[in-house]
């Protein structure tokens, strides 16, 4: 585990003591480890290493008196960086994976940085020309990296806590950019929810000088290449060796790492995977269970435990050692979420499965595991639904098997073929400004947020959230047009929700585990966005590519299930249990001009007023419950955990 921040003084003006005092504190505070601090003619970097480890010569890296670099970096591709720099295997061998990085970006600049497959963030003071560049990776889910400025300093760690800790940077709320994530607008990537604190991107790089700022993609996936196949088979056969490829990456030189298992596609293909390729001879596997008959999701199409398919993998891979955990009371941090705030410094749009999950994280940082490998990312990638395909068959001018795949898709859910040609072909292709029309010709507000999340009504016409929302493509509605499947797949690969990746990031500062992934691997991703839309969904099967890839490693229990697992279970058990005790965090709410401001605690206080008498009659107001009010109560202690001096 390591960490980094630093000063840069634009104007030339010295750097304090006082300043490196801080930024050290702060670093250590939630981990302890050695600190290093460089300085370069207006700059000042701080890095912590892992306690008791040795910052070594890569972090910081001062390559001369006049430039200094600081970097966190795993690379996948060492063979072929070094291939490219014409290092000689054995120089390659002794090179920290941060050099290797900061030699690709001395030689080629952006494009460097673009041939690099990994985890990194990276800092680099330019004295000469008084110029800073960071720079995040494609996905951004290991590293996360924040910056302030003004006109004449500069601050940037790779945690808010350690930002926030500097006394010139402004620790009030960005309303505007809170608002639009409470209205589950996860498109916003620059913008915290502190003014004036930006986040670098994933697949971004930021030159920062006296003049300002300049923004950059440094790569961007191929969304126009041709096909690469012709055949099934080919893609089947390519999709295995890259996911294989990507379990490697993601557990080499971790013995004694973990997976989080579901009964999904996703995360089941991930410990299977490991254990086929003996990436371990013991594997741990950690799978959340909900009480016995506790139903957690009421929707038909989900079922509740995951316990039988978890066993039924582990009699296939008898070196998993499934851990079943079956969280009820609710979880420490349900109860205070301020610990989470002082740990972040930020709110999450989690709801119960913030408490759920984190009794998972407990039990894997208890065991002493570094590194717990998940499927989370798979859904956009290689187990992506093909919820596209029919739109995809008609445009491709496949019109037999469009027939049939419509008539398929109609008798599943019981419509007749001209309502499932008009709601799947007609309407899921109309431009936007139609969209709107047609929901207000059914006496819906285009623009209401309501049915998701617990913001105030009025702050959306006080902020002009509704121009905000048109001009980046956002609906309130989730409406998405068909025809920019690839594109819309792409954005939430590498740009969306990048709040969601700043969490995942700093699992590790605050558990002491890394989270990797292999579906989020982006040699893997770009083969995925590859597949023809077609490819994905077959008769009727939803996830028909990836059950065909993972049809050589899963049980049947798990390919042939269709249904969603459900997540949160016993969600208003643990919700009941506190009624009083948040029922008075909600009366305090009114207390707080910007909570008033941005929440709708009149619906808080009604859903408090007329709260479910059981389980039963919670999950026919699931949506109500689980998710506005949960979201509610978590951002309303947010806000009043900034107003109360983020103590």
């Amino acid at each position: 585990m390591a960490a980094f921040a630093g000063v840069v003084s634009f104007d030339g003006a010295p750097l304090g003591a006082d300043l490196e005092d801080r930024l050290i504190r702060a670093l250590s505070a939630q981990r302890k480890g050695r600190t290093q601090t460089r300085r370069s003619p207006g700059a000042m970097f701080v890095h912590r290493s892992d306690a008791g480890g040795d910052p070594g010569p890569a972090t910081p890296i001062a390559r001369s008196p006049d430039t200094l670099s600081i970097c966190l970096c795993r690379l996948d591709n060492r063979a072929e960086l070094g291939a490219a720099l014409q290092i000689p295997n054995p120089e390659l061998a002794r090179l920290p994976d941060a050099q290797l990085l900061m030699r690709l970006i001395e030689k080629w600049g952006d494009e460097g940085v673009a041939r690099c497959v990994g985890d990194f963030v990276f800092a680099s003071w330019d004295a000469p020309r008084r110029a800073l560049t960071l720079g995040r990776d494609c996905l951004g889910y290991n590293h996360t990296l924040f910056f302030w400025r003004d006109s004449s300093i500069l601050a940037f760690a790779t945690t808010l806590v350690a930002l926030l800790s500097l006394p010139f940077v402004p620790r009030e709320i960005d309303e505007i950019a809170l608002a639009n994530y409470m209205a589950v607008n996860v498109r916003e990537t620059r913008r915290t929810f502190y003014r004036g604190v930006e986040r670098v991107p994933s697949r971004t790089m930021v030159t920062l000088d006296g003049a300002g700022a300049r923004h950059r993609h440094y790569w961007s996936p191929d969304l126009d290449a041709p096909p690469p196949y012709r055949r099934d088979e080919d893609y089947v056969e390519r999709a295995r060796e890259l996911f294989d490829q990507a379990v490697v990456a993601v557990t080499d030189g971790q013995q004694e790492f973990a997976v989080t298992v579901s009964g999904g596609l996703d995360s089941s293909a991930v410990a299977a995977t490991a254990a086929r390729l003996g990436r371990s001879e013991r594997i741990a596997c950690y799978t959340l269970v909900p009480p016995p008959g506790c139903v957690s999701d009421p929707r038909p199409r989900a079922y509740q435990d995951e316990t039988d398919k978890v066993q039924a993998l582990a009699r296939l891979y008898p070196q998993l050692d499934v851990r079943l955990l079956m969280p009820q009371a609710p979880h420490p941090l349900e109860e205070d979420a301020t610990r989470h705030f002082a740990e972040m410094g930020f709110a999450i749009q989690a709801g119960p499965n913030l408490g759920w999950f984190a009794y998972l994280f407990d039990a894997v940082a208890n065991a002493g595991h570094k590194v717990l490998v998940t499927g989370m990312h798979g859904n956009v990638g290689l187990t992506w639904p093909g919820e596209d395909f029919l739109w995809a068959l008609l445009r491709g001018g496949e019109w037999r098997r469009f027939g049939r795949e419509l008539r398929t898709v109609a008798a599943q859910y019981n419509q007749g073929l001209s309502h499932t040609f008009l709601s799947r072909i007609v309407l899921a292709n109309m431009p936007a400004t139609v969209h709107r029309a047609v929901h207000r010709l059914r006496g819906r507000d285009p623009y209401s947020v309501a049915q998701f999340s617990p913001l105030n009504p009025a702050a959306i016409a006080e902020y002009d959230l509704p121009r905000h929302w048109r001009e980046v493509g956002f609906d309130p509605w989730f409406y998405r047009s068909r025809r920019t499947a690839r594109r819309h797949r792409a954005a939430q690969n590498f740009d969306y929700n990048q709040v969601g990746r700043d969490f995942v990031c700093l699992l590790e500062e605050k558990y002491g585990f890394q989270q990797r992934d292999p579906h989020a691997d982006r040699r893997l991703l770009e083969f995925a966005l590859s597949v023809p839309e077609t490819v994905y969904r077959r008769d009727g099967v939803s996830r028909w590519f990836a059950r065909q890839v993972f049809a050589d490693r899963l049980p049947r229990e798990i390919l042939d299930e269709r249904r969603r697992g459900a997540q949160g279970g016993a969600w208003f058990r643990r919700l009941d249990v506190r009624r009083q005790d948040i029922a008075a965090e909600v009366e305090r709410f009114e207390a707080s001009p910007l909570a008033r401001r941005l929440l709708d605690v009149p619906r808080l206080k009604r859903l408090v007023d007329d709260w479910p008498k059981n389980d039963d009659e919670a999950l026919r107001r699931y949506v109500d419950y689980k998710t506005v009010f949960y979201r509610g109560v978590h951002f309303g202690r947010f806000i009043r955990w900034i107003e109360g001096g983020n103590a």
